[in-house]
């Protein structure tokens, strides 16, 4: 079966990893302090803070800015976790609808209110959100989920506060792990405090040559266990290094796709993506589809049945998503990563072809 998406690290990084496997020290370390400072400098931040998920990065922004209660609006095009931190820090959800091209929240259908106190918006698929649009109707806390931008070109520069995920599946795949970029250095120094449950002192920054500083101190209680390790900053480091070069095969497989599929009227492509985070075509009979290509050896998905649809978040449902409500359900991924070969790209787009050109989904008509 060839997959939706594949991570992939080179043999540079395999030995890397073991060196930092022998040091002795697995913990935030050394090559977390590394790979915070690289990637600043890629996005352009002036800080970065590393974390053991994006999940965890988002509820730290909320709580870097001190925001309880009141109103968080988001998009329900996305994953659970841009929806879930709002909970976990006494805020009502509420979802805005999204535009149907570029799949992100849409500005025109937010609703602002004297209780909203934060908007999440997320770089759906790799595409920009348009926080400018966002900020004309908001002035309070931006937090841009870039989680599929790394590295879309402009992402990370106009919201308050930025959140990077590099879990499995996302163009720079760490096996986990994301990231806070902030031009804001207050900011910034709340946010080292509160990766690890509001010690003021990590315990790496607590040793040096001659010995080891057991004393510390707790000045707060807002923080979570959310600090990355050097295990996963050593992948991290490695992914940053290559990730143009994994883009661009993304790229080239999106530029195949949109060109043997434009002519076909049950598919409307999708609009163009930097890091093509997920090729999400719209397309005619959609569960057929991917059944026929399951059949043909080739997965595919659906990103993303919206949480408007799943049964605990119909609560944040405040108002009609009619965008939401009728793109989600023609939308299917195909498999987009660097490891898939020519071969494999040529075996999906015939076996799509032939679904909608060959009679449909017979299996006579499979060569």
């Amino acid at each position: 079966m060839i997959p939706v998406l594949k991570p992939t690290i080179d043999e540079r990084t395999k030995k890397e990893l073991l060196e930092v496997l022998d040091s002795g020290w697995w913990g935030f370390g050394p090559k977390t302090q590394e790979f915070e400072q690289s990637f600043a400098k890629y996005v352009g931040a002036k800080y970065c803070i590393a974390t053991n998920s994006g999940t965890s990065a988002l509820d730290l922004c909320l709580k870097a800015h001190n925001i309880t209660g009141g109103e968080l609006i988001t998009t329900p095009m996305t994953f659970v976790s841009d929806a879930i931190v709002g909970e976990w820090n006494d805020m009502d959800v509420t979802f805005a609808d999204i535009d149907p091209k570029t799949l992100c929240l849409d500005p025109d259908s937010l609703v602002i209110t004297d209780k909203t106190k934060a908007v999440i918006t997320v770089d759906s698929h790799g595409r920009l959100a348009d926080v400018s649009g966002i900020r004309k109707k908001f002035k309070g806390l931006i937090i841009e989920d870039a989680a599929h931008a790394m590295y879309t070109p402009g992402a990370g520069k106009d919201a308050d506060i930025t959140v990077w995920s590099f879990q499995a599946v996302k163009s720079m795949p760490m096996w986990d792990g994301g990231a806070i970029t902030t031009n804001d250095e207050a900011i910034y120094k709340k946010l080292r405090t509160l990766t690890w449950l509001g010690v003021e002192k990590s315990t790496y920054d607590r040793v040096d040559k001659k010995k080891y500083t057991w004393d510390y101190d707790i000045t707060q209680s807002q923080g979570i266990k959310a600090y990355m390790t050097d295990v996963q900053a050593i992948v991290g480091l490695g992914q940053l290094r290559r990730l143009e070069e994994t883009n661009a095969r993304r790229r080239e497989i999106q530029a195949a796709y949109n060109e043997a599929f434009k002519n076909i009227q049950e598919i409307k492509v999708p609009e163009y993506s930097h890091t093509v985070q997920y090729y999400t075509m719209s397309c005619e009979r959609r569960d057929e589809l991917s059944e026929f290509l399951a059949e043909n050896g080739i997965a595919t998905s659906v990103h993303f049945k919206p949480l408007s649809e799943m049964t605990y978040w119909k609560k944040a449902v405040k108002r009609p998503l009619p965008i939401t409500d009728a793109v989600w359900q023609k939308l299917l991924s195909l498999p987009v990563h660097n490891a898939l070969t020519d071969e494999e790209i040529k075996h999906i787009i015939k076996t799509v072809r032939d679904f909608y050109t060959s009679g449909k989904n017979s299996e006579k008509n499979i060569s």
